[in-house]
């Protein structure tokens, strides 16, 4: 399963993109026709972090995992769950990216192979929903995807054997639950521009 984008650094292309158009127009003049140099953020601010959904508790609760809780920084977010090392408890990690688009479009870009293990749970205030089961000899990874207008959260799972396949799984829908429901109250992934509902 190929890595979503870093969502901060696409906002800061994004940003500087934008006002090139500004800046080159500011070149052409002559000193008199230049205004006031535009105040620019000195660092990119983060749009989401799936922790303000989840805590340490929440993955006790649903994985059966002691774990800490790494929310990275304010520009760039990282929701992990780490258990401690050697414990052989599952990793929990979520992450996000902003998509024009249905999630069904973005999975047809993401290359899933004919045989994968793709289930599409009723996940609460979503749009869509998938989980994908990979269950090998030696761990379990289970990834699952929820969309809320442009707004698609991930879930990844690793669980070395001896794992509880069900349970995690059920583990996995849970949270994209969660994460749905703080979605749909915080308004995230909706258009601005819409009228109000």
């Amino acid at each position: 399963m190929p890595d979503l984008p870093d969502l901060p650094g696409l906002r800061r292309t994004a940003l500087v993109l934008a006002l090139l158009p500004a800046l080159a127009l500011a070149a052409c003049g002559g000193d008199d026709e230049v205004g006031p140099k535009p105040d620019l953020p000195t660092e990119t601010p983060a749009l989401w972090n799936p922790c303000d959904a989840l805590d340490a508790a929440f993955v006790q609760e649903q994985f059966g995992v002691a774990a800490t809780e790494h929310a990275g920084a304010p520009t760039k977010p990282e929701c992990r769950f780490t258990p401690a090392e050697g414990s052989g408890d599952p990793v929990v990690t979520a992450n996000y990216l902003l998509f024009p688009g249905t999630l069904e479009q973005a999975w047809r870009t993401m290359g899933q192979q004919d045989d994968a293990d793709v289930r599409t749970p009723s996940v609460d205030r979503a749009d869509d929903a998938r989980v994908v089961v990979n269950a090998t000899k030696e761990q379990l990874y289970v990834t699952g995807f929820v969309q809320n207008g442009d707004l698609i959260q991930q879930v990844d799972v690793v669980d070395p054997a001896p794992y509880d396949e069900k349970r995690v799984v059920r583990g996995v829908v849970a949270t994209l639950t969660a994460l749905s429901t703080h979605a749909a109250e915080t308004g995230a992934g909706a258009d601005p521009s819409a009228p109000p509902s």
